[in-house]
């Protein structure tokens, strides 16, 4: 093999200046594809036109040769190159070929020879190469980091010098060695690195690498150190050393000269054909260096090595050793396999990794084997030989030891060997123990040839208790190795041992058996009965062991024992069996079920399912009873499904109560396909409201929610027509509107009469009052009442039954009766279920029917005995309280009780007496656990009432309260009670000065509104205790004992429970723990005072504002009533001066209204502790005030005044300076400056002496009131108050000042305090100022005060005032109502007759002012009320409109508008209310605004006649209101007096007075006349008058008239004519006056003129008009005006006048009266001058008394006050100030038709 570069070649090139030539000439000529060379050196220096190549293959070295031209492209450029043989290499090449030659020859010669021959190579250089100066051609890099990459290395080269070179790193030394081709590229190397900025970076050095003397051969085989040495010497020179390493097959040969290792480098070497690998050796580095040629390293081969079996056992199970073994070789790069006993040891690839790979490799397999051995020498194994008759006893023995320890047991039987392997120190420690067990076993086995068995006839469960008691470890102590058991099947115990430890055990177990205790077990039969048929081993462990009891069960067929070491033993298993085993026994409610298949089915599968032994359970079935037996949780599962069973199969009847009836008409006629799902298992049958259900209570369950279901998808409604006469109409064809209802919406109607039914219900609801009645302390009713006990209103009534419950008296029949046939059957069942009764028991049953109660309580009563009366007595004694006990057990909370056994021989007397006695020792015995709340000794017999009542006060007292005999009637009117506005109910009533109301009233304390009621309780927070907690309670609901319960309180005495309100109006309620009366010591008084402290505080503190009391503890508890009742208002009184409170401003002591006793005591030291309380409206008797404290309130101008007793109270509008009574009241401030308001001007009219007397009392004075001259007022005194803003302070300051002047003054005048700058509501001053003044005024009825006047300053307030005043008086009858049907109430009628006549003719314009609008309603209309039922609300919608339509296309409405209607009397609108119950029509009578009208409606024939007897009742009155006028007109022109016999004349009265009148004018002889009393026939003119008896009396006129001329131009009156129209001729001066007078305003064509002359009118007239101008003062009263009119009532006017009752016929702008204008123009319009069918109008010119006139307004119906002082009114009213258009008079006197003109 040729050596490296051995076929050089010369390269000639073109000049160039290309840098780094060099390289790219290495590239290219090492290219095969480019020129087919390979592996070559190049040597080339910069610049030179030549390079030397040398090859390692001549291959290459021809290829190139062999081509012609060669080139490198740079960039754009090509060089171009030639390449040649060198000169030299051509001779060499020559000289070496002949060398070979000659070499071959030799060998060929000395082939024979054993010396070996070297063969060697020619060598590849020239003598001057050989000759050059040797030099390193490496450099050594320095401080190489680990991190340092080859590539990095290289980059880092090749950036220093771009030559060929060759890298090797060594890690070990941290550096690296650079080889290159020459000597010079490594001093350039080595001079260049400093400079480069990487190499300084990094921090590396450099340096050369020295020559170097010797060389490692590798490879050397078998070739010793002399042929070595031999071979080296012949190549390369002398040789000092050669160093074999047989290990590694390298030898270290050392030169004498650096130019051998040169030499020998440069070539290849082979010894006998076997090549051999030569590198230098570098001893400064410790390093070979092999280039390209490192060799690689091989792993040493795997080792085997045997170890102990167990040791290999116990490491192959134990993981953790075999691991740290594993952990002990990793360390030497070895990998242990111990799958099997021959463990192999590999070495890991990571040992080439090493830095002394070598080395390790060479030494690895001692260092492994070494290591090895040491790892298992910490484990050990032992061998031990027990018998084979004993192995495997032994075995589990050793294992049994060592299961907790680190070791393993290897058994070998077939060798006799049982080994124990482990880590060391355990074995070790083990091994004597180990000895020890086999020994041990080997000895027992020994003792078990030489023992026997014995059995002893002892139960298990029995040697279980002698055990536990100790028997065991007593014997075992003495003999440890005696063994005792039984057998799987054997009751008897089997004893194991020597035959004396046998015979000692038995001794000693046989004793303990007799001596344990014994008890015979006392449970229900029905449990010993299953007991007897467990086994009693079974039962034992089950019952009682199984549950830690030390017993057990001894049984036979005779009874079942108890055995236990102890009694307590023997007690707690009985207890433990009578608690765990139960006999439930089933009352059979119905025993036909138990005949039932799916009965018996039931009992088989329930016995079945608990059918596990000493678990089972029993079902034994008797004729009236099942009884369950067996462990407790099962009866009690199986009994509840047994008892479900009985209950639901049971037949049973059930009513589904269905209102209205129409549904169960619907259901039982329109849909009966529900009755198809019932298949037969239920019977139905329907009643009124009801459809009945019998037969199994399952099935009837069912199908009442099927029928439930049914009746909620029906749709129904009501439809009430309150039209009047509809109810009629549809009753007339009933039958055929339901009919056609039906076909055409489906739908069942039914006219109801709901008022018929409404009334029923309310007197069947009317609960008579009690006799007597009497409540017990603990809050129990106990009445006496007269009334039938069948429609009693109660939870329960007592019915006196025979001992089969059959009908046995008056009272059961009646009761039966009532209650249906389904009592009866009830009834049956229960004597069939229980037997007959005995005298003094009592069943109960549900009522029905028309029973008004919910249960019936059967008492089967005693017949008196006289010879045994006491036994007779216990028995109705022992009736009554198991009637209440079951009344309270059924949750009755009231009971009726008969005199049940008075019908059977007992003396009335002692069967009442027996009765009341029950009652009250029930009562006693039940005190505060009682939820009875009523009994009430019932019975119709007025002697049985009595001799109830008088038991009753016998023994319970005469404090009860008392009534009449006579029930309440069944309707009843209600009374008007007047209530003061805004006023609450109180007894008395008291403010604080720091403004806490303090009231006492009546009432039920659970239903106080305040926002906290205080409770009393008992210690144990029972709620239900107690009449105050109780009736808390049940308003409250069971959710605030949950809350009280949920508190945690301990009900300590004194405590103050917080819960919230519930169900209460009040936000909270304070539950008191109260203790008893303690006969006056101090502990329960200060208990007391400290719960209302409590109670008022936290109250204040958690910003509540109101708070109510009991009375505390004076009932059960036993406090003394006037103790309590002082203790709680001083307490309270301490409360408000200390705590001064922000928020509970309202504290209301609460009192039973019955207890009559507590109310007086109370009341009486509220009026000690408050003498100027205030008594509110609420008085301790029963019979309420029929009306308010004023007189009926009259009004004027500015004005309202009633009177209280002599006491005028007048509300006015004016300044309260000008008053002139005694005492005038200032509002101020605090200190009595205040100058603004009402005060400022009282202290600016009074002057600067007031003021300055105000400042000076103000400063000396701390109260709110002080009194100063009047100054310059005209008052005797002024009183300053302090004024309030809040109304109850209000009230107590207008009550403090009246009081100041009840005794010294007679009149007071008051501002409207606080309305002002206090800006409270006049209202509230208003309520709070009067309730003050009827206080005051109540309490002083001798007072001087006669006169209290009220200034408003700002009118509006006055209606306020009035109003608050009218609610305070004597109440009216009010017009605007539905009037009452009952004959009886004709006097409001006449009422109501008087008012609307006074309306418009009263004198009084005080009154007119008053009175407003007047509406009658129609009598309330018996609505047609239908009940309607269909499939769908469609239909039922349908049905509505359908019945709807039908009664309305038959109603109709007339309207009758007529001023008549006005004059109707009371007698009138009777007559209207008798049409409206004839015909069934609703007849409105309505005045509003003047006009007058009747509204009709109902069927249209009905309302035909109405309107028909209408209309004849007001011809009627106005036939009346005419004659009533003639009458009138009569007496002021003429008055006809009679004179009897010695006396003086006297006038006829105004009736008679016309007749005469009007008998004269016709020229009659004689007319009949009335006086006093007697008929009278007048001879006319002059009289004289006679009677039948022949009495006379003279007769005289007198004209009244005969002073008073007629107008000058009026013509002679024709005889017997009271008015005449006279025609004016045309051109008189009277035409022309008129005319003008006309036409001045009004230019229409005149047709004609008339004068009216109308003597009668005229002297009014004139009468009125003197009175005018007296009554004004002057004369200017008269103007003529115009009144337009139409042709049918100028008639009227000409005889009668202008009638101011037609005011508001054409308008009532400016009042209600007759109007008349300036101008004719005005009244000639169409609306006043209506004209007639030829076009012709009408006016009258009239001469008018229009005297003084103010502006008028729509609502006047008589002219205002002239002045606010003055009595005097207006004579007319204008429409405007000044110059009027129009006057309004209102009197109609007032008013002459002068002249009638007729005009186009």
């Amino acid at each position: 093999m040729a050596d490296a570069g051995s076929y050089p070649l010369l390269v000639e090139l073109e000049e160039n200046s290309l840098p780094k030539l060099k390289n790219k000439l290495v590239k290219y000529f090492q290219s095969k594809k480019s020129n087919g060379g390979g592996d070559c050196e190049v040597e080339y220096e910069d610049g030179s036109r030549t390079a030397l190549l040398r090859f390692r293959s001549e291959k290459d070295q021809r290829n190139v040769l062999a081509k012609a031209s060669h080139q490198i492209s740079v960039g754009q450029s090509v060089l171009k190159m030639t390449v040649r043989l060198p000169t030299e290499e051509k001779t060499t090449k020559e000289a070496s070929s002949d060398k070979d030659n000659k070499t071959s020859q030799q060998l060929s010669a000395d082939e024979h020879h054993t010396e070996a021959e070297v063969e060697t190579e020619a060598e590849g250089r020239d003598d001057d190469t050989a000759d050059e100066e040797l030099c390193s051609t490496s450099a050594v890099l320095g401080n190489v980091p680990e991190t340092a990459s080859q590539e990095f290395l290289e980059m880092l080269v090749e950036n220093i010098i771009s030559e060929s070179y060759i890298l090797e790193i060594f890690r070990d030394t941290s550096s690296a060695v650079v080889t290159f081709q020459s000597g010079k590229e490594n001093t350039d190397f080595v001079t260049k690195c400093p400079q480069n900025k990487m190499f300084k970076k990094k921090a590396l050095t450099v340096r050369p690498l020295e020559l170097t003397q010797q060389v490692v051969v590798e490879d050397i085989g078998s070739f010793n150190e002399d042929m070595l040495r031999l071979y080296f010497e012949k190549k390369g020179g002398d040789v000092e050393t050669v160093v074999l390493n047989e290990v590694e097959q390298s030898a270290v040969v050392t030169f004498k000269d650096p130019k051998a290792v040169s030499k020998i480098l440069k070539t290849k070497h082979c010894i006998k054909q076997q090549e051999i690998r030569v590198f230098p050796f570098y001893q400064s580095l410790g390093i070979v260096l092999y280039g390209k040629d490192k060799p690689s390293l091989k792993l040493p081969a795997v080792i085997s090595e045997p170890i102990d079996n167990t040791v290999w056992k116990y490491l192959r199970d134990n993981q953790s050793a075999a691991e740290t073994i594993r952990s002990d070789l990793a360390k030497h790069f070895c990998n242990v396999n111990l799958d099997q006993p021959t463990v192999r040891l590999s070495p890991v690839s990571s040992l080439l990794q090493q830095k002394e790979a070598k080395i390790l490799i060479k030494e690895w397999r001692d260092t492994v084997k070494s290591a090895f051995a040491k790892a298992v020498s910490e484990f050990q194994s032992l061998k031990f030989h027990p018998k084979s008759d004993v192995w495997e006893e032994t075995e589990e023995k050793i294992r049994a030891m060592l299961k907790n320890e680190d070791a393993v047991v290897v058994p070998d039987k077939a060798n006799g060997v049982l080994s124990v392997g482990g880590p060391v120190n355990n074995v070790n420690r083990l091994e004597k123990t180990i000895s020890e067990v086999i020994d041990n076993v080997a000895k027992r086995v020994q003792r078990e040839k030489a023992s026997v068995t014995q059995e002893i006839k002892v139960p298990p469960s029995v040697f279980h208790i002698l055990c536990q008691d100790g028997l065991k470890d007593k014997l075992l102590c003495v003999y440890p190795e005696l063994k005792m058991s039984f057998g799987e099947d054997s009751s008897h115990l089997k004893v194991t041992g020597i035959g004396d430890e046998i015979f000692a055990a038995n001794k000693v177990i046989l004793e303990a058996m007799f001596a344990l205790k014994r008890q015979t077990l006392e449970l229900d039969k029905y449990v010993l009965d299953l007991l007897k048929k467990e086994q009693q081993e079974e039962l034992t462990k089950a019952l009682l062991i199984s549950k830690g009891i030390n017993a057990a069960f001894e049984i036979n067929p005779y009874r079942v024992q108890l055995l236990a070491v102890s009694d307590k033993d023997l007690n707690d298993a009985e207890d433990h069996l009578q608690r765990l085993l139960k006999s439930e026994y089933i009352d059979v409610e119905d025993t036909n079920v138990l005949e039932k298949p799916e009965w018996q089915c039931l009992v088989s599968k329930l016995e079945s399912d608990n059918s596990k032994s000493c678990s089972r359970t029993r079902i034994h079935t008797t004729s009236k009873q099942v009884v369950v037996s067996g462990p407790e949780d099962s009866v009690r599962k199986v009994s509840r499904e047994l008892d479900n069973f009985l209950t639901q199969n049971a037949q049973v009847e059930e009513t589904a109560e269905i209102k209205p009836n129409v549904i169960v008409e619907y259901i039982r006629n329109l849909n009966t396909s529900w009755l198809e799902k019932l298949e037969d298992k239920v019977v139905v049958s329907y009643r009124k409201d009801a459809i009945c259900l019998s037969g199994s209570r399952v099935d009837v369950v069912n199908c009442k929610t099927l029928v439930e279901n049914l009746v909620s998808s029906v749709f129904f409604d009501t439809l009430e027509i309150p039209k009047p006469g509809g109810k009629k109409f549809f009753q007339d064809n009933e039958t055929m509107y339901v009919s056609t209802l039906k076909t055409e919406t489906g739908c069942l109607v039914q006219l109801v009469d709901e008022t018929a039914d409404g009334q029923n219900d309310s007197a069947r609801r009317q609960v008579p009052k009690p006799v007597y009645q009497v409540e017990t302390t603990d809050g129990v009713e106990i009445a006496v009442c007269k009334a039938d006990v069948c429609s009693y209103p109660v939870h329960a009534v007592v019915n006196a039954s025979n001992e089969i419950l059959k009908d046995d008296g008056d009272l059961s029949t009646a009761l039966l009766n009532a209650a249906g046939p389904q009592l009866q059957d009830e009834l049956d069942r229960q004597i069939s279920l229980k037997g007959q009764l005995k005298p003094g028991d009592c069943v109960i049953a549900g009522a029905g029917g028309q029973l008004r109660c919910k249960k019936i309580i059967h008492a089967q009563l005693p017949h008196y005995d006289s010879a045994k009366p006491q036994k007779a007595v216990a028995q109705l004694k022992r009736a009554v309280k198991g009637s209440l006990e079951l009344a309270e057990m059924d949750g009755c909370i009231s009971v009726a009780l008969p005199a049940v056994s008075s019908a059977l021989r007992f003396p009335l007397s002692v069967c009442a007496s027996t009765i009341v006695k029950a009652v009250k020792e029930y009562c006693d015995e039940k005190y505060e656990d009682n939820t009875l709340r009523r009994i009430h000794l019932v019975n119709n017999d007025d002697s049985v009432v009595q001799a109830m009542e008088k038991a009753v006060r016998q023994e319970f007292g005469n404090n009860g309260v008392s009534h009449s005999q006579q029930t309440l009637p069944t309707t009843s009117t209600k009374s008007t009670l007047v209530k003061s506005a805004g006023s609450t109910p109180f007894l008395f009533q008291v403010q604080t000065k720091e403004g806490v109301c303090i009231t006492l009233t009546k009432g039920h304390i659970e239903a106080a509104t305040t926002e906290v009621i205080v409770n009393t309780v008992s210690e144990d927070l029972a709620l239900n205790k107690g009449a105050v907690s109780n009736a808390i309670l049940s308003a409250a609901g069971s959710k605030l004992q949950q809350l009280v319960t949920a508190s945690n309180a301990s009900g300590t005495i004194g405590e103050v429970v917080v819960t919230d309100g519930c169900k209460l109006k009040s936000k909270q309620v304070f539950h008191a723990v109260l203790p008893r009366w303690d006969s006056g010591s101090s502990a329960a008084k200060k208990t007391l005072t400290g719960i209302l402290k409590d109670c008022l505080g936290k109250a204040e503190d958690t910003g509540l504002t109101s708070i109510s009391f009991p009375a505390f503890g004076t009932g059960n508890l036993g406090f003394p009533k006037d103790v309590v009742v002082s203790l709680m208002l001083d307490k309270i009184l301490s409360f408000s001066s200390k705590n001064k409170p922000k928020h509970l401003k309202k504290i209301v002591i609460v009192l039973y209204p019955k207890d009559a006793q507590t109310i007086q005591v109370f009341s009486d030291e509220f009026k000690k502790k408050f003498p100027n309380a205030s008594s509110g409206s609420v008085s301790t008797s029963s019979t309420p005030s029929a009306g308010g404290p004023f007189s009926k309130v009259a009004s004027s101008s500015g004005m309202h005044e009633a009177k209280m007793g002599r006491v005028t109270v007048q509300v006015v509008t004016g300044d309260i300076t000008k008053e002139t009574t005694d005492v005038i009241v200032n509002s101020s401030n605090d200190d009595f400056s205040l100058k603004s308001g009402v005060s400022k001007a009282i202290l600016d009219a009074a002057g600067q002496a007031v003021e300055a007397e105000c400042q000076t009392l103000g400063a000396q004075s701390n109260t709110d009131m002080i009194m100063t001259q009047p100054g310059n007022l005209q008052c005797k005194k002024i009183l300053h108050l302090v004024g309030r803003t809040d109304p109850v302070k209000i009230n107590e300051a207008v009550k403090d000042a009246l009081q100041m002047c009840v005794k010294n003054y007679t009149s007071i005048s008051f501002p409207a305090i606080g309305t002002g700058q206090g800006n409270v509501q006049a209202r509230q001053v208003a309520d709070a100022m009067l309730d003050a003044v009827i206080e005051v005024l109540s309490q002083n009825t001798s007072s001087t005060l006669t006169t209290v006047r009220i200034v408003i300053f700002q009118a509006p307030m006055l209606k306020e005032f009035y109003n608050s005043m009218q609610e305070r008086e004597t109440p009216d009858p009010k017009p605007v109502a539905t009037p009452s049907s009952d004959p009886k109430d004709k006097g409001w009628w006449e009422n109501i007759g008087s008012k609307i006549k006074s309306f418009f003719v009263s004198e009084r314009t005080e009154k007119l002012q008053m009175e407003g609008d007047i509406v009658i309603e129609g009598l309330q209309v018996d609505p047609a009320c239908f009940h309607i039922c269909g499939d769908t609300q469609a239909d039922v919608d349908l049905a509505k409109q359908w019945i709807d339509n039908l009664i309305s296309t038959e109603q109709t409405s007339v309207t009758i508008s007529d001023y008549t209607i006005i004059s109707f009397s009371g007698a009138d609108h009777q007559q209207i209310v008798e049409i409206q119950k004839t015909l069934g029509v609703s007849i409105k009578t309505e005045i509003i605004n003047a006009q007058a009208s009747v509204t009709i409606e109902g069927l249209s024939k009905d309302v035909l006649q109405a309107s028909n007897q209408i209309h004849q009742m007001l011809k009627k009155v106005r036939d009346e209101e005419e004659m009533k006028r003639k009458v009138e007109l009569a007496s002021t022109v003429v008055d006809w007096q009679y004179q009897q016999q010695g006396s003086q004349f006297q006038s006829f009265d105004a009736k008679t007075n016309f007749e005469l009148e009007r008998a004269l004018k016709k020229n009659l002889p004689n007319v009949k006349v009335k006086v006093l009393g007697q008929d009278y026939t007048v001879a006319m003119p002059s009289g004289p008058a006679a009677d039948s008896t022949g009495s006379t009396l003279q007769i005289k006129r007198i004209d009244k008239l005969k002073d008073e001329d007629v107008a000058e131009q009026w013509d002679t009156m024709p005889d017997n004519t009271t008015s005449l129209a006279v025609t004016i001729t045309a051109g008189t001066p009277e035409h022309t006056e008129i005319l003008n007078l006309f036409q001045a305003s009004c230019n229409r064509t005149v047709t004609k003129i008339e004068r009216i002359q109308n003597p009668t009118l005229w002297s009014s007239y004139q009468i009125k008009k003197r009175d005018m101008e007296l009554r004004n003062g002057h004369q200017n009263n008269e103007k003529r005006l115009f009144h337009g009119t139409c042709e049918a009532t100028a008639t009227t006017i000409n005889e009668l006048g202008f009638n101011r009752s037609y005011a508001g016929k054409n308008a009532t702008c400016f009042g209600k009266g007759s109007y008349f204008a300036v101008n004719a123009s005005y009244s000639a319009s169409d609306t006043y001058s209506q004209p007639n069918q030829n076009g012709e109008k009408l006016m009258y010119v009239c001469q008018v008394l229009t005297g003084d006139y103010t502006v008028g307004k729509a609502d006047m119906i008589a002219p205002p006050d002239k002045g606010t002082s003055s009595v005097q009114k207006y004579d007319s009213v204008v429409d405007k100030m000044p110059n009027p258009n129009m006057f309004v008079i209102f009197h109609d006197s007032q008013a002459y038709p002068e002249y009638l003109i007729t005009f186009q």
